[in-house]
């Protein structure tokens, strides 16, 4: 059945975390706001569920920070790196104000908890509900969705399913990598990569965990990360080459464990540890740039971007959108489609300049490919002058990767490469050097996934 067209100012499409902070933010401006979701919050979404430190900060403006500590996540303010052959602790570089480091929380009370406060600020959360098609104009704007509602739920209005018509000034794609509105608004995907390494992850209880520390260990062919999560548990990540899924999938969960005890710390914390559950794994995927706006609509987060998961930047990433976004759309969803249509272009050409260097970074992180030896000799120079732990800005977002590997740094360590003999890092600095002019033509130039 039809209960007829409702209007709002913007309707919201994903109740995750790039649509629930951005439907807050935008109800609390004032604006009527639909958030819609089609499954039900309770369940959990593959995701690495680590934020750093501008995240933290992020949701403690939001006002659920609370909450998450409520979960028994702890804020963790240590790490212990290693890159390469290069070791250290580091103390998580934070600001003043910012309540914490690092911080990992299972989607299935994150997400909620966002969703909560979204509806907390005004907005209209609709859950167990699927867009089925974008509504136009007869000039071809976005004017809304189509949605089908197939059991209600205890956030819809009325309980039975039903179709409707959601019109608004503005559509936003909040809904993931699989985006409904990305796909109906025909948006292409550029600077397309493939995943190299495939991702698992487990749980353990009864982990050795003293003082919290996030564990990210990257060298040879293995990536490990290790952090408390919620609930008193011991979250384990670790990257397989995909040779070697078979296997690993065999022997799960003992193939996970041995995996991590590769890493000191990861084995020491998991000594007599127990797994909880069944370990999860995602074996395929694609990091891409989509076009982020047109008439009428625009993506965000996921929906609109998407990148190797090894550097855990997507949380962080989607808040950062979120706030940059609410912040574009103030005091322009009232004006001329003109105008509005021009602020958000801009926010597009915002969100590809700020996210191009870091999507390049976690596609190196994530390569199979052995890791440049001029990268830790850079790393080892950062050690002797005491300023190694500013590598983790890179994933606070507050530094770019040009702003830690400096032509200083770089000319230096490529010198003390020779002085040992290392005549090869010649040939690798060129091959990086020519990759790197490679995607600063692709970020004037973008090559579209069918090209």
């Amino acid at each position: 059945m039809s209960s007829g067209d409702e209007r709002y100012d913007v309707v919201v499409v994903g109740a995750r975390c790039a649509g629930a902070p951005l439907a807050a933010l935008l109800a609390r401006q004032g604006f009527e706001v639909c958030l819609v979701e089609k499954a039900q919050l309770s369940g959990d979404t593959p995701s690495t569920h680590v934020f750093e430190a501008d995240a933290l900060a992020f949701l403690d403006s939001l006002g659920v920070l609370d909450g998450l500590r409520a979960t028994g996540a702890p804020l963790v303010a240590r790490a212990d790196a290693r890159v390469g052959e290069v070791r250290w602790p580091a103390v998580w570089p934070v600001r003043a104000g910012d309540p914490g480091g690092v911080m990992s929380v299972r989607r299935f009370r994150l997400d909620p908890l966002l969703a909560e406060t979204a509806r907390e600020a005004g907005a209209t959360l609709l859950t167990g509900t699927a867009v089925t098609e974008l509504v136009r104009a007869e000039n071809g704007r976005v004017t809304g969705v189509r949605v089908s509602s197939a059991t209600g739920g205890e956030e819809t209005r009325g309980g039975a399913a039903d179709e409707r018509v959601l019109k608004a000034r503005l559509v936003v794609g909040a809904d993931g990598r699989a985006s409904t509105v990305a796909r109906l608004a025909g948006s292409r995907s550029y600077h397309v990569t493939r995943n190299q390494f495939a991702l698992f992850w487990g749980y353990f209880e009864g982990a050795q965990i003293g003082e919290p520390t996030f564990v990210f260990h990257r060298w040879a062919d293995r990536f490990v990360l290790g952090i408390p999560t919620d609930g008193g548990l011991y979250q384990v990540q670790v990257g397989v080459d995909p040779a070697r899924v078979g296997e690993f999938r065999a022997g799960l969960p003992g193939s996970l464990l041995e995996y991590a005890r590769a890493a000191e710390p990861v084995a020491e914390a998991l000594a007599g540890a127990r797994p909880v559950g069944t370990p999860r794994g995602t074996t395929h995927w694609k990091g891409y740039f989509r076009e982020p706006t047109g008439p009428g609509w625009v993506l965000v987060g996921d929906a609109g971007h998407f990148k190797d998961p090894t550097g855990g930047r997507g949380i962080g990433d989607a808040f950062l959108q979120a706030a940059e976004l609410a912040r574009t759309l103030a005091g322009r969803l009232t004006g001329e489609a003109a105008q509005l249509d021009e602020a958000l272009r801009r926010w597009g050409t915002w969100r590809d300049a700020e996210f191009v260097e870091p999507y390049w970074l976690a596609a190196d992180l994530g390569s199979l490919a052995p890791l440049p030896a001029v990268l830790p000799e850079v790393l080892r120079g950062m050690r002797r002058a005491g300023v190694a732990d500013s590598l983790f800005e890179l994933v606070n977002h507050r530094a770019a990767p040009t702003d830690i590997l400096t032509g200083p740094r770089l000319l230096a360590a490529v010198g003390r490469l020779l002085a040992r003999g290392r005549i090869g890092v010649l040939r690798e600095v060129a091959r990086l050097a020519a990759a790197d002019r490679r995607r600063r033509a692709l970020a004037a130039r973008p090559c579209y996934e069918t090209c």
